[in-house]
């Protein structure tokens, strides 16, 4: 290669020389610099993990809230490392571009003229972190949670200051923004509740019924004693249908453990009340026939005759 950079008139060591110079020089500052960030970014999130374990540790013996707790840790622990990894490289890139040798300081002043007129034009952005700040600080609801927000339901996959993350049962994520927030239902706040309604006959012996629903729910509540929180209850008559009697009962669970609670119970009931000879009604429809004599329809058919 020499050769033919000295039949173009080329020194390839004034060439060289200007690079070896700057990779070991500037080169390797940002080369350490970037080393340093992703270091430091490995110890902030190890150091926020172990401080949210030390400072939200789980509660022996309650498991609600050990669930809430666990909910909250992961909900800061998202949002904490998000802001370190921000500041982190954010101080980095500031120190690369001062390797590279660009003025930080008019940088820096224009970034602060163009704060000033987003936080003058985008007022909705501002509104967004406010409600994402409350959100967080008054534990409204963490990740984990099974919520409905406006017409919109789901898990709730991801809390930032600027958005919330729903992801329903089809599988579609819902990304709506903190501010647009106005009303939150929490279906796994500390518990959750099973209410059962079974309609049955009126001509059916409501004890045998009731016995059999008290029967299946406390089945489970002894199986499954770590989904449930307190005794089931049969509540008993709750309304009268047009052909039928509607039985209500209740059963209090550990928080997103009723849907599946519930598929089972509602299987061991209809089982059983087979078994009892107990049929839930169903809608029916009765027309009444009224026969009519040959002679009326003779008569009937003269009155429509022309005269």
């Amino acid at each position: 290669m020499d050769p033919i950079f000295t039949l173009h008139g080329i020194d390839t060591g004034k060439l060289l020389d200007p690079m070896i110079r700057w990779l070991l020089g500037p080169g390797l500052r940002i080369a350490l610099i970037l080393i340093i960030a992703w270091i430091a970014c490995r110890i902030g999130t190890l150091s926020i993990t172990r401080a949210l374990d030390l400072a939200l540790h789980d509660r022996r013996g309650d498991v609600v809230a050990s669930i809430q707790i666990a909910k909250r840790r992961q909900t800061l622990r998202s949002l904490l490392v998000t802001i370190l990894k921000v500041i982190v490289f954010a101080l980095a890139i500031l120190m690369i571009l001062r390797d590279l040798g660009f003025e930080i300081g008019p940088i820096l002043a224009s970034a602060g003229i163009v704060g000033i007129a987003v936080g003058l034009g985008g007022q909705s952005l501002v509104k967004d972190v406010i409600a994402g700040a409350f959100i967080i600080l008054e534990d409204q609801f963490g990740i984990g949670d099974v919520v409905k927000i406006s017409d919109r339901s789901g898990v709730v996959e991801n809390i930032g200051l600027r958005t919330t993350t729903l992801r329903d049962q089809e599988g579609i994520a819902h990304i709506i923004p903190n501010g647009k927030i106005d009303t939150v239902s929490v279906m796994t706040k500390g518990w959750s509740q099973i209410v059962l309604d079974l309609d049955v006959a009126y001509n059916t012996d409501l004890d045998r019924a009731i016995g059999a629903v008290e029967k299946i729910l406390k089945e489970y509540a002894a199986e499954f004693p770590a989904n449930v929180l307190a005794e089931p209850q049969v509540l008993g008559i709750e309304s009268f249908g047009d052909n039928s009697v509607k039985i209500r009962s209740t059963l209090k669970t550990t928080p997103g453990k009723q849907w599946d609670a519930a598929r089972l119970i509602r299987r061991r009931i209809r089982d059983e009340l087979n078994n009892l000879g107990i049929r839930v009604p169903f809608q029916q429809n009765i027309a009444w026939v009224h026969a009519v004599s040959p002679a009326q329809t003779k008569e009937n058919e003269q009155k429509d005759l022309p005269r």
